[in-house]
């Protein structure tokens, strides 16, 4: 059983003499950053190493930093602005704060609420970052600072503020740039502001020019050659997945010749612009890093070289300065996690720790997303942020030899290393460089993260995570394992290949619910023990036209469906059916809307499946498949059962799932670990029964879509508590010793757009809290317009003790008043599984 790690958020209490600001169940922090951390963002690592005043940790105390706030006078005022970070309670409260306000006297507080006055009005904006994190931007006048804070301080939905504060990419260790020979020189020249670029830059020998086609030396050094040519030599038993790379960084030139470009490349705004343009070319190199193109003939090569088994989303939360704040980076993750990337590469840092970046990296990981960021490039051991984060991957850096590089920042966070000396890469203008710095060897071990992934798409994030420092080439003294200077040591695809090849998922250990519960980072990272694992050598070995599972878990089995439609997505179309049997059991696409042209699908092609044989149906109508890169595949369990592109007018896939379910559970006092019980059913005929409706946006229908009994909610985008059906806490049986649970549902779904979602959250022990089980969102895991039958999601609160009372509530996160979810059926089952020890 894997160790848990819970965290908790602090909560530090207020000390000043006024009433207003001593309650309790508010935290609110104001981060001072003074001028040493925005000159440290300017140097160089060849610099001499801080003193020890430079070098101290921020102050965490939130009292502490209040107090100094108001003594210093240390609010960054910009252009006569304060630009503040607020996260609610319960989601944006834009209007529910009334200010205990005297309009006869500025500086007097009345102690009854004046109608229409809140400390929102007397901001210039709000923008939301996070909804499902509750987290916006907020910017006022300087001079209403004071009023803002204290109405901030006595509104009872907001749980925390901090102050916006910079944040950059890293300073290079070195630097060389160079265009392509002459036969390119249509191509404008590269150009950059920072005076420092300038100064550093070298002209290379002409050896050295990217005439041909180029592999650099962190491409062996990964193993990531060796992924390309296993899976090159054997399509069929590896198929892919393609994952989707979020960069967060300086932007990305959309037109290099070396890059993906058009559709496969999308972006978020910031607020800095095109996030498809660099001025700087920070990000542009780490796209190199990750996915320059191979087989074109010249260039580089990045450790994704096939555009059509990944893509990217661009994140430009710098500026061409290469500078940025929290907010702009907080909307980049926020941009990516909506994106559908899997995997984030953030090669930049600024300020100390911060609690609302803390809850949107818990969001990133609950979404199944994994974040990666450099350790920092300042040679000592010290808590740098994003990468010191326990969600975060902290990345170092060694050289062409493997050896750890002397720049490379350590502290008890670090998880493992990648290339980051002298490290080839794409700039703007269809250029390259050479860079150095741990900001190289994150878009490296981020890039070997989605290669992997890719192969193995019913991995979770923790899997992937874990599976990465279990296979990753020991740099310790005496091969000691992990350590706090070079982590578990470096990335290694091919061996991280051959381990999920082998064991399966397994090798990255347990699920955790929520996934979080799992990140804990560094030598303390909980990864599985293989010699407890029963190899699994042939995961992929499935027939293209016949497949076979054994349910012998009891668990539900539903066909996973991931397409990429090619310019005529009209044409295509799908049914599943029973061996026999004409009867539809499902079918795409849904209602009478075709599928998107060159658009990617992933989405579950089944309800749950009993025992017996199916046949999946892909079908094209003008009788050419899917044009490539287009392609479908379903899977089942883990397994792939079909792939292809050019399969004609139609081409069916048989599978068998075999019935090795144990018997059901029986009566009995104690309950046996492993065997589920009931322990709560409701079917709505007589309106809510046993659930409790949380406002006017959540209502109980007698009969819709063909089902009796259904309750809706709908418009979740500023009362999210109005749009959800909650239970009462049910008592559990202490003897029975119930630590794991599961909800089964069905649903339909109505006029939900991409990315909004309902949501299934969980308490225990009578806690006012909640904690999140699951999110399904439009358009990823489900489509309107059909019933999703059976809906399994199991949660766990706690490894480690059983609850007393367990309850859980649905609610709707969507923006338009037509945005509806209708639940049925809904039921509560728990089982006693072994304790951690």
């Amino acid at each position: 059983m894997a160790r848990h790690h819970p965290r908790k958020r602090a909560r530090p209490s207020s000390s000043s003499s006024s009433p207003s600001l001593g309650v309790a169940v508010i935290a609110v922090t104001l981060l001072t950053h003074g001028s040493a951390d925005l000159a440290f963002a300017r140097r160089d690592d060849s610099s001499p190493l801080h003193n020890n005043e430079e070098s101290r940790q921020h102050p965490q105390d939130g009292n502490h930093l209040r107090r100094r706030t108001r003594a210093e006078g240390s609010i960054r005022r910009r252009h006569g602005k304060v630009n503040l970070l607020v996260q609610y309670k319960n989601g944006p409260a834009y209007t529910r704060s009334l200010a205990h306000y005297n309009s006869d006297n500025s500086n007097d507080y009345a102690s009854v609420p004046i109608p229409n006055i809140t400390w929102q009005t007397h901001t210039t904006s709000i923008s939301s970052i996070s909804e499902e994190s509750h987290i916006a931007a907020v910017e006022l006048d300087a001079e209403e600072m004071e009023f803002v804070m204290h109405e901030m301080m006595a509104d009872e939905d907001v749980e925390l503020v901090e102050e916006d504060f910079p944040m950059y990419k890293y300073p290079y260790n070195s630097i060389q740039q160079f265009n392509l020979p002459d036969q390119n020189s249509h191509l404008p020249p590269v150009r950059h502001k920072h005076r420092h670029l300038t100064q550093q830059q070298q002209s290379l020998p002409n050896n050295r020019t990217l005439v041909t086609e180029t592999q650099e030396y962190g491409i062996d050094l990964t193993q990531s050659s060796s992924v390309w040519s296993l899976t090159k030599s054997q399509p069929n038993k590896y198929p892919n997945t393609p994952v989707k790379v979020c960069i967060v960084d300086t932007g990305y030139d959309g037109q290099h010749e070396d890059l993906p470009q058009g559709d496969m490349v999308t972006s978020t705004d910031t607020g800095y612009g095109d996030g498809l343009t660099d001025g700087d070319g920070h990000g542009t190199h780490c796209a190199g890093v990750i996915g320059a193109l191979g087989g074109n003939g010249f260039g580089i090569v990045g450790v994704n070289p096939d555009p059509t088994k990944f893509s990217f989303h661009i994140a430009k939360a710098l500026n061409d300065d290469g500078m940025g704040t929290a907010t702009s980076v907080l909307k980049g993750i926020k941009g990516c996690i909506n994106s559908g990337s899997k995997v984030i590469s953030m090669s930049l840092g600024g300020g100390p720790k911060s609690s609302v970046f803390a809850e949107l990296y818990k969001e990133a990981y609950d979404n199944d997303v994994l974040v990666f960021a450099a350790a920092g490039n300042v040679g000592i051991m010290r808590d740098d942020y994003p990468a010191s984060y326990p969600l975060v991957v902290s990345v170092g850096a060694v050289d062409r030899n493997g050896n750890r590089a002397r720049f490379s920042n350590w502290n008890d966070q670090l998880e493992i290393m990648g290339p980051g000396k002298e490290v080839k890469s794409t700039f703007p203008g269809s250029g390259y460089g050479i860079l150095s710095g741990t900001s190289m060897a994150t878009p490296y071990v981020a890039g070997v993260a989605a290669l992997v992934w890719g192969y193995f798409p019913e991995c979770s994030n923790q899997q992937i995570r874990n599976v990465l420092a279990r296979s990753a080439l020991s740099m310790a003294p005496n091969d000691a394992g992990c350590n706090r200077k070079t982590g578990f040591g470096l990335v290694q695809a091919k061996s991280a290949f051959d381990m999920l090849d082998e064991y399966g998922c397994a090798a990255g250990g347990e699920d955790y619910d929520p996934p979080s519960d799992g990140g804990v980072g560094g030598c303390d990272q909980p990864l599985a023990d293989l010699s407890k694992l029963e190899p699994k050598s042939n995961l992929h070995a499935n027939s293209v036209s016949t497949g076979s599972a054994s349910n012998s878990n009891g668990g539900c089995k539903k066909l996973l469906l991931t397409m990429l439609t090619d310019n005529y997505g009209y044409e295509t179309s799908w049914q599943l059916t029973r061996a026999g049997s004409s009867k539809v059991l499902k079918s795409g696409p849904l209602g009478e809307e075709n599928f998107a042209d060159k658009t990617e699908y992933r989405f579950m092609a089944s309800d749950c499946l009993d025992a017996g044989t199916y046949e999946f149906h892909m079908k094209d109508d003008f009788g050419d498949g899917l044009t490539p890169p287009g392609y479908y595949s379903i899977s089942l369990d883990g397994k792939t059962l079909a792939k292809n592109s050019a399969f004609g007018y139609e081409e069916t896939t048989r599978f068998t799932i075999n019935d090795n379910s144990p018997p059901a559970a029986g009566g009995g006092e104690e309950t046996k670990p492993g065997a589920w019980t009931s322990l709560f059913y409701e079917d709505f005929s007589s309106g809510f029964g046993q659930l409790n409706d949380g406002g006017s946006n959540a209502m109980h229908v007698d009969s819709k879509f063909g089902r009796n009994g259904i309750v809706m909610i709908k418009r979740g985008n500023t009362d999210f508590d109005a749009a959800s059906v909650y239970s009462d806490s049910i008592p559990l049986n202490k003897n029975r010793g119930y630590n794991n649970f599961k909800v089964v549902f069905s649903f339909y779904a109505n006029s939900m757009e991409v990315n909004d979602r309902f949501c299934l959250d969980y308490s225990s022990n009578g806690s006012s809290s909640w904690r999140r089980a699951k999110c399904w969102r439009s358009g990823a895991d489900f489509e309107n317009g059909t019933w999703n039958d059976d809906v399994v999601k199991q949660f766990r609160p706690s490894v480690n003790f059983a609850p007393n009372s367990i309850r859980f509530r649905f609610r709707g996160f969507s923006s338009d008043n037509f945005d509806r979810v209708f639940i049925e059926k809904v039921r509560l089952f728990g089982r006693k599984e072994p304790v951690a020890r």
